[in-house]
C-alpha cells in the first residue's frame, strides 16, 4: 500500500504546533483586536500552513507567497470564524481554498511566460526535513531518493487526490477534518485517498522504486 511508504506523522502537524497552547483564547483575542494574539496564531500555525502550500505546489517560493496570503486572508475572515468546528479545520478550508486558487494562477502564468531552460529551481524543491545524522551514507541516499520519488508521484496527482493525501498521510488530520477542509463527505475523503494511493504507488513501480 502506498501510505506505507509514506512517513507519516505519529501526531497530526496540527497536535505537534498547537501543543501546550491555548488556540480558542488567542483566536478570541484575535477577533477582539489583539495584534499579538494574531501574530502568535501565526506563529503557531505557520509551519503547517507552509507545508500545505508546499506539498500542494512543489515550490518553496510558491509555498511561502501562498503562506503569505493565507494569513492575510485570515487576519481579513478572523472574525467570521463562529466556532461551530475547530478553528484549526477552519483555517485548513480557508488554506486548501488558497492553494487551489493560487495553482490556478501558477498555472495561467505559467502558460503565458516563456520557459528558460537555465532557470534552475531546483533548489526549492528540496525538503525541509534533514536526515538522520546517524544513517549510514547509503541508507540516506536511498531514503532521498524515495522521499523524491514520492514528493514527485504527490505532485503529479490531481488536485482534489493531492490535498487528501497531504493533509490526512502528511498532516495527520483526521478523515473528518480532511472532509470538512475540504469542503466534502468522509466517504469522499476515502475513496479519493484510496485512489491517490494507488496512484502513487502505480508511479513508483513503474519507476522501479518498488515491486
Amino acid at each position: 500500500m502506498a501510505s506505507d511508504l509514506i512517513d507519516e506523522p505519529r501526531v497530526s502537524a496540527i497536535a505537534a504546533a498547537t501543543e501546550g497552547v491555548d488556540v480558542g483564547d488567542l483566536v478570541r483575542r484575535a477577533q477582539g483586536g489583539d495584534a499579538d494574539a494574531f501574530d502568535e496564531l501565526v506563529r503557531v500555525f505557520s509551519g503547517p500552513m507552509y507545508n500545505l502550500a508546499y506539498r500542494m505546489t512543489g515550490s518553496a517560493a510558491d509555498a511561502g507567497d501562498l503562506t503569505q496570503e493565507i494569513f492575510v486572508k485570515l487576519y481579513r475572515t478572523i472574525g467570521k470564524f463562529g466556532w461551530r468546528s475547530k478553528f484549526s479545520t477552519w483555517l485548513y478550508r480557508l488554506a486548501a481554498n488558497t492553494c487551489y486558487s493560487g495553482l490556478r494562477k501558477i498555472r495561467r502564468v505559467a502558460s503565458a511566460e516563456v520557459v528558460h531552460l537555465d532557470d534552475d529551481r531546483s533548489g526549492d524543491m528540496r525538503p525541509r526535513d534533514t536526515p538522520d545524522p546517524g544513517d549510514l551514507p547509503s541508507r540516506r541516499l536511498e531514503r532521498r531518493e524515495l522521499k523524491q520519488q514520492i514528493e514527485g508521484a504527490i505532485a503529479a496527482l490531481p488536485e482534489d487526490f493531492r490535498a487528501v493525501i497531504v493533509l490526512r498521510d502528511l498532516q495527520g488530520l483526521a478523515y473528518e477534518e480532511v472532509a470538512e477542509s475540504i469542503g466534502c463527505s468522509v466517504g469522499t475523503v476515502k475513496s479519493r485517498l484510496a485512489r491517490a494511493r494507488m496512484r502513487v504507488k502505480e508511479r513508483l513501480v513503474r519507476n522501479g522504486i518498488v515491486a
